[in-house]
C-alpha cells in the first residue's frame, strides 16, 4: 500500500486530483460544519490577515495593493464581452501584465485572430505609468478589457475564473529589471514568486484547468559561460535577484505540473524590442545617445587583461 506521503505527494504527474464537488459555488460553499468550525476558521482568517499586513511593510510604499475597485454588474458585463470568442475552436485567454510591452502585443494578436481576451495589470510605477495607460487605451479600442488589479489578489483571480471559463492563461506579469532589484528586492519576491504561486493556485482549482504559458527569462542562464545558450544548460548560478526569482518560478511551475497535472510552458525571453517598448531597455539608451551625438557604451564581458 502507498504511504501517507505518497498519497499526499504522488510521484506520477497529475495524479493528485482537485475535489470539484462544489465547483459551481466555490465562492460561497465553504462547508462550515458547525459553529465551532466557523470559530476556528475565523481565528485562522484573522491570523492570515495579520500575517499579510505585516508582510506589506516590507514592500515598497509606492506599490499598488489590493482594492475593492473591481466588481459589479457592469464590470462583469465588460469582462464577459471581452472574453467572447469569435472564431471556430478559439481560446478564451487571461493575459496577466496585459498593459506591459509583451502583454499588450500578445493581447492584440490574440484578439485579432478571434480569441477572447481579458487582461489584468497593476499599473505599477517601475517606469512611467502613462505608457501603460496608452497601451490600455489601444487595447480598449480593440475591445479588450483590462482589469486594474494585482495577481497576488486571490479573491480577484477567483472572481475572474468564476465569470469566465478561461482555456488559457498567458502569465506575463512580473517585476522586471536587473539593477532595480538592488533597490527594491522585496518587490521581486512579491511579484515574481508570490504572484506566480497565487495565479497557479487559481488555475489549479479552476474547472476546466487552463493551460498556462508564462514568461521566464534568459537571465536564468546566469554565470553560465557556454554560448550559444541551450535549454539543457545549467541554470543554477543566477547573477541577479531577478534571475533567481525567474529560476524559482521554473521550479515552482515544474512542481505544479508534477503534482496537479497543470499544463505549463515556460518561455525564456531574451531582449525584446518593438513599438511601445519599455523605456529602460538598451535600445532606448542607444537611440537617445545617437540623437544627442554621444558615444554608445558596449558591455562585452570581461575586458582583456
Amino acid at each position: 500500500m502507498p504511504s501517507l506521503e505518497e498519497e499526499l505527494f504522488p510521484s506520477t504527474p497529475g495524479k493528485f486530483k482537485i475535489d470539484r464537488g462544489h465547483t459551481m459555488n466555490r465562492q460561497f460553499n465553504r462547508c462550515f460544519a458547525s459553529t465551532s468550525t466557523m470559530f476556528l476558521w475565523a481565528l485562522f482568517l484573522i491570523a492570515l490577515t495579520a500575517s499579510y499586513l505585516s508582510f506589506q511593510s516590507f514592500v515598497d510604499s509606492g506599490s499598488r495593493y489590493f482594492t475593492a475597485s473591481w466588481g459589479g454588474i457592469q464590470w462583469e458585463k465588460q469582462i464577459r464581452s471581452s472574453a467572447q470568442i469569435h472564431r471556430s475552436k478559439g481560446m478564451s485567454v487571461l493575459v496577466t501584465g496585459a498593459a506591459g510591452f509583451v502583454g499588450s502585443h500578445v493581447s492584440l494578436a490574440l484578439k485579432k485572430r478571434g480569441d477572447g481576451v481579458v487582461g489584468i495589470d497593476n499599473f505599477n510605477s517601475y517606469y512611467d505609468p502613462s505608457l501603460k495607460k496608452a497601451r490600455k487605451s489601444l487595447l480598449n479600442s480593440r475591445g479588450i478589457f483590462i482589469v486594474e488589479g494585482d495577481i497576488n489578489d486571490a479573491r480577484l483571480l477567483a472572481k475572474l475564473f468564476d465569470i469566465v471559463a478561461f482555456t488559457h492563461v498567458m502569465h506575463l506579469a512580473a517585476q522586471a529589471g536587473v539593477r532595480y532589484a538592488m533597490e527594491n528586492p522585496h518587490s521581486y519576491v512579491h511579484s515574481n514568486i508570490g504572484g506566480l504561486v497565487t495565479l497557479l493556485e487559481a488555475c489549479k482549482t479552476a474547472n476546466p484547468q487552463p493551460a498556462v504559458v508564462w514568461a521566464s527569462s534568459s537571465s536564468v542562464y546566469g554565470l553560465n559561460e557556454k554560448v550559444p545558450f541551450s535549454e539543457s544548460d545549467r541554470t543554477d548560478q543566477p547573477a541577479s535577484l531577478y534571475a533567481a526569482t525567474k529560476k524559482a518560478g521554473e521550479e515552482i511551475t515544474h512542481t505544479y505540473n508534477h503534482i496537479y497535472g497543470l499544463s505549463i510552458t515556460g518561455l525564456r525571453f531574451f531582449t525584446v524590442y518593438g513599438p511601445f517598448g519599455r523605456p529602460d531597455m538598451a535600445y532606448f539608451f542607444f537611440t537617445r545617445n545617437i540623437l544627442q551625438g554621444k558615444p554608445i557604451t558596449l558591455f562585452s564581458g570581461q575586458e582583456p587583461g
